[in-house]
């Protein structure tokens, strides 16, 4: 705490030498003619100088005050912001005077209470998704559940049903126990992958193989679904990536591409660089009289036709999707004109692809 000690060590100089000159002046122009005037005995002489000295410290004291006073003031200042801060007035901030220790407290107060009142809106934001991620939850969950109970009693009664008609039932509850089974196991994924714990495990990769890959493993079901694909890659690109989380945003699309594409029709997979960064785009047609609202497709349990909910699975894919991007510092979006839809990712480029590119 250098500087602060040396204001107050020259303050504490000048409140001495003002109390000293004080003495020396009191003692030689009025107490010594008193003195000799009144000679006074070695008691009352005693008795003064105690006085004059009591003078000359009090006198000491109210300058020091005086020249300390606006560091006083600080501190009761400091004082009353972290009292309200404690209160719960997060984000309350004090003025920075100054260059000395206590703006530099003042300084570090103001960040704390900043990144307080950040974490408490984020514990707050946190705990409201926790709250609609459990009141979606439970609707989603809800339908299948009583679909399941419903035929399971119409099988233990086998009132009026025949064997082709027990089979439909049983057909059904598999169904709806998969569509469960599905449902829960990415809820975990989604509530895993937003943990703040959450860590990628991250290797430099050529997006452009990882592509190819997945694509070849996808091609044969998209082809059954009347959907063909097309590849166009401008070259090879790395990027460091999670490649087991990567994937699954690929098999996410590649599947929100099987279910709401027209058929038949064709699935444009494109690669390019934009910068800095690595696009890659997914282009499928679908109907025009689809309901769509393309900025909520990447909600929680957001499905395009609500009346086809149970077929297009838990709604929790592109949520998923999303969620991995943004922990690849990466970003995701879509866009919709007339009968296209377009996902566009955006990855980081390794600095080495940058230098190769260059």
């Amino acid at each position: 705490m250098k500087r602060i000690s040396v204001k107050l060590l020259f303050a504490m100089i000048i409140s001495f030498l003002v109390a000293n000159l004080t003495f020396v002046l009191f003692a030689r122009f009025v107490l010594n003619s008193y003195i000799q005037e009144k000679n006074l005995n070695v008691s009352a002489y005693n008795l003064l100088a105690f006085g004059l000295i009591s003078i000359a410290v009090v006198i000491f004291v109210l300058v020091f005050l005086v020249l300390i006073r606006s560091h006083i003031r600080y501190l009761k200042e400091i004082s009353e912001q972290v009292q309200k801060i404690s209160n719960g007035d997060l984000g309350a901030t004090i003025h920075v005077r100054g260059k000395d220790e206590l703006a530099e407290l003042s300084q570090n107060i103001n960040k704390m209470s900043a990144q307080l009142r950040t974490k408490f809106n984020r514990e707050r934001e946190i705990e409201q998704a926790k709250n609609e991620l459990i009141s979606s939850v439970s609707h989603d969950l809800r339908t299948p559940l009583t679909s399941i109970v419903g035929y399971l009693n119409l099988i233990k009664k086998r009132e009026n049903s025949d064997d082709e008609t027990l089979d439909s039932y049983l057909y059904i509850v598999d169904s709806k126990a998969n569509y469960l089974t599905d449902l829960i196991e990415e809820l975990f994924d989604y509530t895993k992958l937003t943990s703040p714990d959450f860590k990628l495990q991250r290797n430099e990769v050529d997006m452009k193989r990882l592509l190819q890959q997945v694509i070849g493993e996808y091609e044969p079901i998209l082809k059954r679904e009347g959907i063909d694909v097309q590849t166009s890659f401008a070259c090879e690109w790395n990027v460091f990536i999670d490649v087991e989380k990567m994937v699954r945003v690929f098999q996410n699309l590649l599947e929100n591409a099987k279910k709401y594409s027209r058929k038949p029709s064709v699935l444009e997979v494109n690669q390019e660089i934009q910068g800095d960064s690595l696009v890659i785009s997914f282009t499928n047609s679908i109907n025009i009289s689809e309901k769509m609202e393309v900025e909520k497709l990447f909600d929680r349990f957001y499905r395009g036709d609500e009346s086809r909910t149970d077929a297009n699975g838990s709604g929790l894919g592109l949520a998923i999707a999303k969620q991995i991007i943004q922990l690849h510092q990466g970003d995701i979006r879509a866009e919709r004109q007339h009968d296209k839809l377009t996902f566009f990712i955006k990855l980081p480029l390794t600095q080495e692809s940058l230098e190769n590119h260059k």
